[in-house]
């Protein structure tokens, strides 16, 4: 049996409104969570990201909230201390459309960590 791993994921979403208005905003979270590998990581953090997606209505807009990117993907074995953070960015561009991220863009964990930008 193998050890599980603590791994660190930074996961972004995009708020879009429906109309005019488009992209409200950005939001950003850092969930701390046990893996296998970097294989078993990156599906897990997308699932995590997934938990955050939401539909709802205000007035008669209907707004969406979806993952729009894993921004970052660390093995923390190494970690004495971890702390979390979240909060949202008011959007710079109406026209911004989210990435979808594709399960091939993976790194070997410990050596590099996954990273998006």
């Amino acid at each position: 049996m193998t050890s599980k791993q603590w791994y660190y994921a930074q996961l972004r979403w995009a708020v879009m409104v429906e109309g005019k208005e488009g992209l409200r905003e950005w939001k950003e979270a850092v969930h701390i969570f046990r893996s296998e590998d970097v294989q078993t990581a990156f599906p897990q953090a997308l699932h995590i990201g997934g938990l955050g997606e939401d539909v709802h209505t205000e007035g008669r807009r209907e707004v969406e909230t979806r993952l729009a990117e894993v921004v970052r993907l660390d093995c923390a074995w190494a970690a004495t201390k971890l702390s979390s953070r979240s909060g949202s960015v008011q959007a710079t561009s109406a026209n911004a459309c989210p990435s979808i991220m594709s399960s091939n863009r993976r790194s070997t964990c410990p050596n590099r960590p996954f990273n998006a930008a």
